[in-house]
């Protein structure tokens, strides 16, 4: 949304110069998102942590003010991730089944019954 308005020019620079921003809308749009973080902040701290599950899933929802600095997420990379501990678990599983230390890979030497055929 395009507006007009009036901001100290004294605390923009001073938002700029201690967040890092680089320009006025950047400054603008970071005390924006940090205003309602604060203001949900007050509002747990005011009403306890006894909040309802819906509001607090509500407060969670992605809200306006979330999306004008979306997380870059590669859901992809964590999907290979996940897959990866899988099947690191499962080898991990099938090497103690056979009675191969973890920590030693076939052929080292670490097979308790002195086999070294793997």
């Amino acid at each position: 949304m395009k507006m007009t308005i009036e901001i100290p020019e004294d605390v923009l620079a001073e938002v700029m110069s201690l967040t890092g921003r680089s320009t006025k809308r950047e400054a603008v749009e970071y005390a924006l998102r940090e205003a309602a973080r604060r203001a949900k902040q007050d509002r747990v701290w005011r009403q306890g942590f006894g909040v309802a599950p819906g509001e607090l899933a509500a407060d969670a929802a992605p809200k306006p003010s979330d999306l004008l600095d979306a997380p870059d997420i590669d859901e992809d990379a964590v999907r290979r991730a996940l897959d990866n501990a899988v099947k690191r678990r499962a080898r991990r599983a099938q090497l103690r089944a056979s009675g191969w230390s973890v920590n030693e890979p076939p052929g080292s030497g670490a097979n308790p019954a002195g086999d070294s055929s793997a």
